[in-house]
């Protein structure tokens, strides 16, 4: 099944035919889906331009090594955002998870048990998260921001305030290897991405995630268990959080109760640069990742000519607050 990453995909009807934007309107939405690529080739080609190591195959690999965790995790918030929510313990359980791995290999001494359970640990906090907001109907915000609280306090408690550095060394180097000149943990980004991006394009679950966001109301009328998919992009959140816990312990050696601190506003910004309503409903993957991996080349270009690393926090939280802005003034045009 193929349709478009819009709400309008559940239903087609002459009245919305008719209802179609004049031509001016078409023509200057098409122009707002070349903004992203445009402004991320243009920082591309100003910071090469100012040093020219930064399109050094080192350089590049790097940046990828470092956006692969967080694009996984925008991914997972992707799907949330599309169909209605947001997540802000995205961090959280990116840390919860990773400290849940290294303690299972350092009781079993099994990398294979480690992994499953910071799978497994990420996918049942999404699977809560989103029962508590489909079923009962609680505000995301609510049931996100006390399962973030919960999530960084039981990682803090498990690890006593300390990091747990339990992974074999063998781990860690399949972390920081590439493959075909490609960092593995890309790999990894790629293949997630390329699994929930058919989910979303090819498949019923995809096609009612969008209207779940567009239109709640009506989506449950037509039939359409609105509390199975909102669960269900929340289990897609946890787990895309747990996959990204254990691949930062691939990265570091152990789980660190402290990792994964503001990913989630980094994610919902990637996202909403990327064009996705904050309301839901709405969005394109691709141009989250693409986001999401412009964020990452302007804190590495900000880096090389020295800007001080702390204003990252600064241009993100004004990007995601003009991101916001616009989506407002898209709808209001």
């Amino acid at each position: 099944m193929n349709h478009p990453h819009t709400a309008t995909a559940l239903t087609t009807t002459p009245s919305a035919t008719s209802s179609a934007p004049p031509p001016r309107a078409a023509s200057a939405r098409s122009w707002d889906h070349l903004i992203l690529p445009v402004v991320f080739l243009i920082l591309m080609l100003g910071f090469f331009s100012i040093d020219q190591k930064f399109l050094s195959q080192t350089n590049v690999q790097n940046v990828l090594t470092q956006v692969s965790i967080l694009a996984v995790v925008t991914i997972g918030a992707s799907v949330v955002i599309f169909s209605g929510g947001f997540d802000l313990s995205a961090g959280a359980v990116v840390a919860l998870s990773g400290v849940a791995a290294a303690l299972a290999v350092e009781h079993t001494g099994s990398v294979g048990l480690g992994v499953l359970t910071g799978l497994t640990v990420g996918t049942a906090v999404g699977v809560i998260n989103g029962a508590l907001v489909g079923y009962l109907n609680v505000s995301p915000l609510i049931v996100t921001l006390g399962a973030l609280n919960v999530c960084r306090g039981l990682a803090l408690v498990l690890a006593t305030d300390g990091p747990i550095y339990s992974f074999p060394g063998w781990f860690t180097d399949l972390g920081a290897s590439n493959l075909l000149g490609i960092p593995a943990l890309a790999w990894v980004a790629i293949v997630v991405f390329a699994l929930v991006g058919f989910l979303l394009r090819h498949t019923v679950f995809g096609l009612y995630v969008y209207a779940t966001g567009g239109n709640a109301t009506a989506t449950g009328l037509s039939g359409i268990s609105v509390a199975k998919v909102k669960m269900a992009a929340f289990a897609i959140s946890g787990a895309a959080c747990g996959i990204a816990g254990v691949m930062l312990c691939s990265r570091t050696g152990g789980g660190e109760p402290s990792s994964g601190m503001l990913y989630e506003l980094e994610a919902i910004a990637a996202v909403v640069l990327g064009g996705a309503a904050l309301s839901g409903g709405e969005g394109k993957l691709w141009r989250s990742v693409l986001a999401i991996l412009l964020l990452a080349v302007l804190a590495n270009g900000l880096n090389i000519v020295g800007v001080h690393p702390h204003w990252k926090g600064v241009v993100i939280g004004v990007i995601l607050t003009a991101a916001a802005a616009l989506d407002a003034y898209r709808k209001f045009r």
